[in-house]
């Protein structure tokens, strides 16, 4: 059996479970705030985005989905998707199933990437409907005759794709051989809240090489000229814990 066979399978069994929906509900959360405040109070920080609206509520939204949204739906993904056999109970039938070890690994960690990129994906297009609804909300800001620089929304979505590797390789490698719920959330959380406050609040060097922290360095200014070194370490850690995960994984046995 290949991968794509065996990816396709975890894409089934991924239907059977509220995964999709809660992808596009948690790709939602940030353009609905969005709304909500359009509909009363205008615009977050008026007198800013006045100057370049379109532009400013992309930023604004990509912010808010970089810092907070996203690594918490990485964490509880990447804990969601891998506990789907404990709670079947159904880890015996799969090893035992014609795929390899290498097979069975790689597609899950591939069914939550597919995910994550729809996450990102559905974000956008919801934004798109916040700014179409936004235009005749408030007509005096002309927003779907603005410029927007696609190419600066480009980057700061693989940027916060990029630099949230590390946390999806660590999360799944957790949730694959904890076989308690609670227990990866739980890690996942506490390790992104000690990140973002080693970055924001403490300022330290150590960040940088924090994995929990990475997602901190693509939209704050003062950080920024670290990015590029945090982007590539964040990809050498999803190598180094995706690699370890599968030597884990890999020794599991057939009653696991």
């Amino acid at each position: 059996m290949n991968l794509y066979i065996s990816l396709r399978s975890e894409i089934v069994k991924t239907k059977r479970t509220a995964a999709f929906y809660f992808t596009l509900i948690g790709a939602a959360v940030v353009p609905f705030m969005f709304l909500c405040n359009v509909l009363t109070d205008g615009l977050p920080d008026e007198d800013k985005s006045s100057k370049d609206p379109l532009n400013a509520m992309f930023k604004l939204a990509s912010e808010t989905t970089g810092l907070g949204i996203l690594p918490l739906f990485v964490v509880l993904l990447c804990t969601l998707l891998p506990q789907v056999e404990y709670r079947n109970n159904t880890w015996k039938q799969v090893l035992t199933s014609p795929q390899t070890k290498a097979n069975v690994f790689l597609a899950k960690f591939l069914n939550i990437h597919l995910l994550i990129l729809l996450f990102l994906v559905a974000n956008h297009l919801f934004m798109w409907l916040v700014v179409i609804a936004t235009h005749y909300i408030i007509p005096d800001l002309n927003l779907l005759n603005q410029p927007l620089n696609i190419y600066t929304v480009w980057v700061n979505c693989a940027n916060s794709y990029i630099t949230i590797l590390a946390i999806c390789a660590i999360q799944f490698w957790v949730g694959l051989r904890i076989k308690n719920f609670l227990v990866p959330i739980a890690i996942g959380l506490a390790l992104w809240l000690t990140g973002t406050l080693m970055v924001l609040e403490y300022h330290s060097s150590f960040a940088n090489y924090f994995p929990y922290s990475f997602q901190v360095f693509s939209f704050s200014p003062q950080h920024k000229s670290w990015l590029n070194q945090v982007a590539w370490t964040s990809f050498g850690y999803a190598i180094l814990f995706l690699f370890i995960g599968f030597l884990d994984f890999r020794r599991r046995r057939i009653n696991a």
